[in-house]
């Protein structure tokens, strides 16, 4: 999947970008789809004859809220409104990791429960960056001069993958709707000035870890085959 390391070269092509802003979140997202539509030959086919419409963006409605989600792939129906088929939820930690690593864990189950109550068979995917450098310089002004305590990030970046692997993953529609279909982790090495590096080694989820991306879109597209084929 190339997803992970064109997002990382986004990155370095883009050095110094505002995290709170949302074009790394459109970028990571049209990554996302064509990895999709790579691995499944029914999003390919649905993507190109337009039942499946990719969204960035998108609001998606429940009885009793509103909630914007960085990539909706709607699927259209015969009568009535197109509905989610398949949700991502995209989030960065770049810098103050115990504190940012719990609050994206709770953004991913807000988001994975507000989708299910939009429609059950949606496949809600949460897929998070984390930054391994000690480094970072945040380009907001309120951090300028901010110094912060030295950590071993290996062990910081170890601990904070292993706080997401435990996480249950949803299966079945009787499964609690807070918990994500399929959720991922990229590690990259970015200090906020220079390049980024794509990080592959551990602590980076290895090939058959619940996290590693390439599972992260098997699982998304095997059960939007079993769900919707």
């Amino acid at each position: 999947m190339n997803g992970p390391r064109a997002f990382v070269e986004w990155m370095s092509a883009n050095v110094g970008f505002n995290p709170r802003a949302g074009k790394y979140s459109d970028t990571l997202a049209e990554l996302v789809v064509a990895d999709l539509v790579a691995q499944s030959r029914l999003v390919a086919k649905r993507v190109a004859d337009g039942t499946l419409r990719p969204e960035t963006n998108a609001d998606v409605t429940t009885s009793s809220a509103t909630r914007n989600v960085d990539l909706v792939v709607w699927g259209t129906v015969a009568k009535g409104k197109p509905t989610p088929h398949i949700a991502l939820e995209n989030k960065l930690i770049l810098a103050a990791h115990g504190k940012a690593r719990k609050n994206r864990l709770g953004d991913i189950i807000a988001f994975s429960n507000h989708v299910h109550n939009a429609e059950r068979m949606t496949v809600a995917a949460g897929l998070i960056g984390i930054n391994i450098s000690a480094e970072y310089t945040n380009p907001d002004p309120f951090a300028a001069g901010m110094t912060r305590p030295h950590f071993v990030m290996e062990k910081v970046v170890d601990d904070t993958v292993a706080i997401y692997a435990r996480i249950p993953q949803r299966g079945a529609l009787e499964d609690p709707y807070d918990r994500p279909e399929a959720f991922g982790v990229i590690v990259f090495r970015y200090d906020g000035e220079g390049a980024a590096e794509f990080v592959t080694d551990p602590p980076a989820p290895q090939p058959g870890h619940p996290l590693h991306y390439d599972g992260f879109i098997r699982r998304i597209a095997e059960l939007y085959e079993q769900r919707r084929a």
